[in-house]
This record gives structure tokens, sequence and C-alpha cells, in this order.
């Protein structure tokens, strides 16, 4: 009796050991995640900064910029028209707590033959998902700032590009920033690269866009609390093994 006991006991403390483990493992690598999220931020900040130094730029001169160099984080000052009809609305914004949508539309710069997607801010969603949401855009040239962003542009979604709108009305409602599939429904090119309108809201939307929206500092919180979440357990591991013994 007392060998099945024993047995039992010895089966309980190595299943408990690999829990453990296997927490611990978890909270490490999901703290090193945090730290590399943080280190990432920093290093966007850092770049962010540096480009905005060379103060606002002129459609013309980031057009002259190299190719291969990211324009994310560059200030630049447009003067052009906007397709007032064409245009896209990026649902589920969220902005001081209240869900709408996000107004993107073809910018056509002075001088400049390839639109840039611009996302001119957020406006409130009507009551009824059944219904989009009136905007008049402006059918004059008109001057606007932008700050750009290149690289990756669509947020986490459930929804793949096939499954957003593909008929031939307009407004359409999508889940995503997907600049191929915008040029394929504008039927022209695109500058591989948005810019999202800065300034104070008006009829056109509410600019709202933040190039970083969690700090490296809060990243770095995160890991402390995973580290110390991994620490606890193995504490309390040692201590439930004491009592038992």
């Amino acid at each position: 009796m007392q060998l099945i006991l024993w047995r039992k006991q010895k089966l309980s403390s190595i299943f408990i050991i690999c829990v453990v483990i296997v927490v611990v493992l978890v909270c490490l690598r999901l703290g090193y995640w945090q730290i590399q999220r943080g280190q990432a931020k920093s290093l966007q900040l850092s770049h962010i900064a540096k480009v905005q130094s060379k103060g606002v730029m002129p459609w013309q001169q980031v057009l002259a910029l190299p190719s291969e160099w990211n324009k994310t984080g560059i200030q630049a000052t447009l003067t052009g028209t906007v397709n007032a009809v064409h245009y896209w609305l990026l649902d589920n914004q969220v902005v001081q707590g209240q869900v709408g949508y996000d107004v993107l539309a073809l910018f056509k710069p002075t001088h400049s033959q390839t639109p840039i997607l611009v996302n001119f801010g957020w406006i409130k969603a009507p009551a009824s998902r059944q219904q989009l949401p009136s905007i008049t855009l402006p059918k004059n040239a008109i001057d606007i700032n932008i700050q750009l962003k290149q690289g990756k542009l669509s947020g986490f979604t459930l929804a793949s590009p096939e499954h957003q709108e593909q008929n031939n009305d307009w407004p359409k409602r999508v889940q995503n920033i997907d600049l191929a599939l915008f040029a394929k429904h504008a039927q022209q090119p695109l500058v591989d690269f948005i810019g999202y309108r800065q300034g104070i809201g008006d009829a056109f939307g509410i600019p709202h866009y933040q190039a970083v929206v969690m700090s490296p500092q809060k990243h770095y919180g995160y890991a402390v609390q995973w580290l110390l979440i991994g620490l606890s357990c193995v504490v309390v591991a040692i201590v439930a093994s004491k009592r038992r013994n």
C-alpha cells in the first residue's frame, strides 16, 4: 500500500515539475517577445525622429528619395485634388470609445501622374450596419499635410482580400488596407506607401493616426510581468513541495 502511495506521489511530483517547467518556459518566451517588441518600437521611434528632423518635405522631394528607403514617418505637404467619388471606408475604427470608419481616398498631387492613398481621418458610423455614412470630399484643389507610412499597412483581421467588396459600388467598405487590391479597384497604379492626414478634424474626418500606439516602456513593463509570473510559479511550486514533504 505504501509503495502504491509513494508511486502516486512520485508521478504527481513529476507532473507538477513538468507543468512548472512548461509555464516558466512560456513566460520566458513571452517576456523575451515583449522585449523584442520594445526594442523594435525604440528603433521605429528613432527612425521617425530622424526623418522628421528634416522638416516637412514637398511632394517632389519625397518622390526623389531612393525607392529602397523606408518612408515611414516622413511629413510632407501636398497640393492636388481628391477623387471624391471613388473612396474606401476602413471598418471598425474606434476613436474616443465610438465606432466608425476611416475615410481612404486617392489624392493626385499636382504635376504627378500617380496618386497616393490618403487616410483623411475618422467619421462616426451610422446606427445601422446596412447604412454607410454620407461624406462630401472636396472637389477643388486643396493643400494637405500628411505623415507617410510604408511597409505593413494592414492590422489584424479575419477578412481576406478576396472577401472584401469586389462589386462596382462606391464607396467600398473594407476591413484592412491593401494597396494592390485598391489599385485593382481604382484601375490605376498607386505609390507603395500611404499618407495619413495631419491636423484638426473637419467635415472630411478626424485625423487620429499614431505611428506607435504602444510605447517601448509598456512592452518592457509587460516583459517584467511575464518574468515575475514565471518566478512566482517556481516559488509556489517549491513551497508546495516542501509542505507536502
